[in-house]
């Protein structure tokens, strides 16, 4: 097993026909998917499901969305209808699930919304987003089909639904790093130990139990193997970004399918979680203690979604350069492999090359880090 680890971090740029894609030990693999009881089949044939890495279906469609949205304290996101909520309590009717009664200790945040950005790092936990008007601080007491009430400074308020944005009960996430994630056709993603059974994935969640999940209806799996790790699940250690007007940006994680907006992957860049990174950013990230004798860098890299300018991609670590590319606009996605010497911080550097021009930016696809 550990021999096949190399060839994976061989990665070879994929075709331009977008198709299903499926990542293992053995290389990438692209073809229609189906989901057997013995593990996948891609293009008609078997891969085992202890050799896969992630898969991706090219799902062009979306289903019908539920009206609001559970972003829960394990960082999955439910797309369901909020029916109510008493005495710590909520319940929700969930178009893969049916009505469910949760804990609302294990809700992240409530929004009304269907269609909202992540919560910011300064939103601020117990407190009542609206579309218009200030935030309201205070605990939620209840909700039901057309209110809710909130314990203020003021007092108690009871407010229409119509207008809000989202509670916001606590801030973060502590994902299982173990965890499958699998993402849904509705933009859901659920996270626990999955495993294929015929035209689908069984499911053992933490909260929800054995979840039958149909594979017409899968959007994506990411998988946790031990000896992997992805960077765009790691906190930077350090951001260095130069200001270009104002402010300097910072690294950004994109996810497939987009959650939020309908910003899609430029190009064939085709991934489930990259980095966006502009021009005069540094990223550090220190490495987690994986097994094994080395470490390897893999990843794809491509321009940015409507590229007019050059940049320059740099990896170092322990003072070496691993990876140099310049990318244009005409540049096409392309695998990168380098081995990362241990107990050394990795940093990823961009920076503009000849022609400066917006936009401008280097996107990172699933890029990964394996001890073998």
């Amino acid at each position: 097993m550990r021999r096949l680890w190399f060839v994976v971090l061989a990665l070879v740029a994929a075709c331009a026909a977008r198709a299903d894609m499926v990542t293992t030990p053995g290389g990438r693999v692209e073809g229609k998917v189906a989901f057997t009881a013995e593990g996948l089949q891609v293009a008609g044939k078997p891969v085992a499901w202890g050799d896969t890495l992630f898969v991706i279906r090219d799902q062009q469609g979306r289903s019908i969305r539920s009206p609001e949205a559970l972003r829960m304290a394990s960082g999955e996101v439910w797309f369901a209808h909020v029916a109510g909520l008493s005495a710590g309590r909520l319940k929700a009717r969930i178009p893969l699930l049916g009505e469910r009664e949760l804990d609302a200790a294990a809700i992240g945040a409530v929004d009304f919304l269907p269609d909202l950005s992540p919560p910011e790092p300064g939103d601020k936990p117990g407190t009542l987003y609206r579309e218009k008007g200030e935030p309201v601080p205070g605990q939620l007491l209840w909700i039901d089909g057309q209110r809710l009430a909130i314990d203020s400074p003021l007092g108690v308020l009871t407010l229409s639904r119509d207008g809000l944005a989202r509670y916001l009960f606590k801030a973060g996430a502590s994902p299982a790093a173990a965890a499958d994630e699998v993402s849904l056709l509705d933009g859901s993603t659920l996270r626990g130990q999955a495993k294929p059974v015929k035209d689908g994935l069984e499911l053992d969640h933490a909260v929800l139990g054995k979840v039958a999940i149909p594979g017409r209806m899968v959007r994506s799996v990411l998988r946790h193997p031990a000896g992997v790790a992805w960077l765009g699940e790691l906190a930077p250690a350090r951001v260095n970004a130069v200001p270009l007007v104002v402010k300097g940006a910072p690294p950004e994680t994109l996810d497939y399918p987009t959650l939020g907006g309908t910003r899609v992957w430029p190009g064939e860049l085709l991934a489930i979680r990259g980095i966006r990174i502009q021009p005069k950013c540094t990223v550090t990230y220190r490495l987690p203690k994986l097994p094994g004798q080395r470490l390897v860098f893999a990843a794809t890299v491509g321009p940015v979604e409507g590229m007019r300018g050059d940049v320059r991609l740099r990896l170092t670590a322990a003072g070496k350069t691993l990876v140099e590319r310049d990318l244009g606009p005409a540049a096409q996605r392309e695998a990168v492999t380098a081995e990362v010497p241990r107990n050394a911080e990795l940093a990823v550097e961009v920076d503009f090359g000849p022609n400066l021009r917006f936009p401008c930016g280097v996107i990172l696809g699933d890029p990964m880090v394996v001890g073998r």
